[in-house]
């Protein structure tokens, strides 16, 4: 019994060592690989700098070795500024991932409200606004246009006039009268009905209307000149 267990210890010691030993032979390998390529890399450097300096001589042009040390002592120095340019860099692509979809999201939504008011017609609208402002400056000259800018607050003033519902109302009704008047039915008028018309009261009120709305309109104009 005995010399079973001693059988095994020495069984599981010599696996450990050939472990071992093929660790050893691995490192030993990927060391004498690093070196191969060590070598490689030494040659191709050789053969790429001695090219460079036959272009460069081709060229005409002179290496001066001071000012190569000193870049090359710069490049050494800054070092760690171009680390903080890099990280700053990384920053940046992390931003412009995360911002990604949210411009995406953005433009998602234009698209769509886009698409709702071209249903609901708006750019047509704007396109019969655009055409009718071609029109008017078809008709109307520079100059033309240029009286109605200095007149634009009597313009407003007018507008705001007519903005009043009892303007409208009256507007309104004139139009509306216009409108239904059929002028193949109007009968012909005599002076004795039109006389006899004037008594009565609704056309005395209209007369006294007109009488009234030229009164004023003579009153402003006399103001005004």
């Amino acid at each position: 019994m005995s010399d079973t267990l001693i059988q095994k210890q020495i069984n599981d010691i010599n696996q450990k060592l050939d472990l071992l030993i093929d660790e050893v032979t691995i490192q030993r390998q990927n060391r004498e690989a690093m070196n191969d390529l060590i070598d490689d890399v030494a040659v191709i450097g050789k053969d790429v700098f001695k090219n460079m300096v036959i272009q460069l001589d081709k060229a005409s042009i002179e290496l001066d070795s001071e000012v190569l040390r000193s870049l090359v002592l710069k490049f050494i120095r800054n070092i760690g500024s171009l680390g903080m340019v890099l990280e700053s860099l990384e920053s940046l692509n992390d931003l412009t991932k995360d911002l990604t979809p949210i411009v995406k999201q953005i433009g998602l939504d234009g698209i769509n409200k886009f698409h709702e008011l071209e249903q609901k017609g708006y750019f047509d609208v704007l396109n019969q606004i655009v055409s009718a402002i071609d029109t008017i400056l078809s008709r109307y000259s520079r100059e033309d246009l240029g009286k109605l800018s200095e007149n634009l607050v009597s313009v407003t003033d007018t507008l705001m006039v007519l903005a009043d519902p009892r303007v409208l109302d009256k507007i309104n009704a004139i139009t509306t009268t216009l409108r239904d008047i059929k002028t193949e039915e109007i009968e012909e008028y005599s002076i004795w009905r039109m006389i006899l018309d004037l008594k009565k009261p609704e056309v005395k009120k209209s007369i006294g209307f007109i009488m009234a709305f030229l009164s004023i309109i003579n009153k402003k104009n006399i103001t005004n000149h």
